[in-house]
């Protein structure tokens, strides 16, 4: 059984074809990676969020073309497609405490409605999002969940497609991300506290957040929307909100803007 390597912390499981449940994973798995393994109908780490039986996410999981295991998680909450995944979603970014990035199929590759700041593709390579904290804004149990959407109308799927992913707090880049081959859609959530690990001492709020996706000239895909959502404790009061969010040909400031038309829209 997988579950008795106790200091097991990366599994790759890429092209199984026929592995059809993983019922109990290791511990201390901070990775897991099943993509193209399409007869995979059930993960019980997965199941158990979903549930709310579990909170503490895998720090990076690919379930790239996991489609069976999709159209289980449809059934499991009872509801449509778009719906269970925008609820699957909030369930995987309950888990506040915890840094993670999962690749996912979802039907149609957009960013879940209840994103409150989104972006749909303009025809330019960088997105970018100004958000302010507000001056109760708290470090503690607060953070950014990053949605990226990849336009499933291209039929070649061995297109490569690669991003960058800059947060800036004041200027200085607190976090970088490059995720490579991603070709449906890329969840990332990433708390406030784990951005600030750089010797600098966090800012007072308010302080300025600049979130920027940028892709890669090399691309042969391309970006369908992007989308930023704050994830913070319940009944908890709105503690950012949205100066301006641009559409930018180039990755450097001074490239030809796009204006989106929702500045100082709230974050809830």
């Amino acid at each position: 059984m997988i579950n008795k390597f106790v200091n097991l912390w990366e599994l790759n499981l890429r092209g199984c074809t026929r592995l059809e449940e993983i019922p109990e994973l290791p511990p201390r798995i901070g990775r897991l990676y099943v993509r193209d393994c399409v007869s995979l109908e059930r993960i019980s780490k997965l199941s158990n969020i979903l549930e709310r039986r579990e909170s503490q996410m895998i720090e990076e999981m690919d379930l790239t073309n996991c489609w069976r295991l999709c159209q289980n998680l449809v059934q499991m909450a009872n509801k449509e497609d778009d719906e269970v995944h925008a609820d699957l979603f909030s369930r995987l970014l309950s888990s506040q405490q915890f840094k993670f990035t999962i690749t996912f199929p979802v039907p149609r590759s957009g960013v879940p409605m209840w994103f409150s700041c989104q972006m749909d593709f303009k025809g330019h390579r960088r997105f970018e999002f100004c958000i302010e904290t507000l001056a109760h804004f708290k470090w503690d149990n607060t953070g950014l969940a990053l949605c990226v959407a990849i336009d499933q109308k291209l039929q070649d799927t061995s297109a490569v497609f690669s991003f960058e992913v800059c947060i800036h707090i004041n200027e200085v880049l607190v976090s970088n991300l490059f995720p490579q081959h991603v070709d449906h859609v890329w969840l990332h959530y990433v708390p406030f506290l784990e951005m600030w690990r750089f010797g600098y001492m966090r800012p007072l709020p308010p302080f300025m957040c600049r979130v920027i996706i940028y892709q890669h000239s090399h691309s042969e895909a391309s970006l369908n929307s992007v989308g930023v959502h704050l994830v913070m404790p319940p009944n908890e009061d709105v503690c950012m909100k949205l100066i301006c969010s641009e559409n930018l040909t180039s990755k450097f400031l001074g490239g030809e803007v796009y204006k989106v038309s929702f500045p100082s829209v709230k974050i809830s």
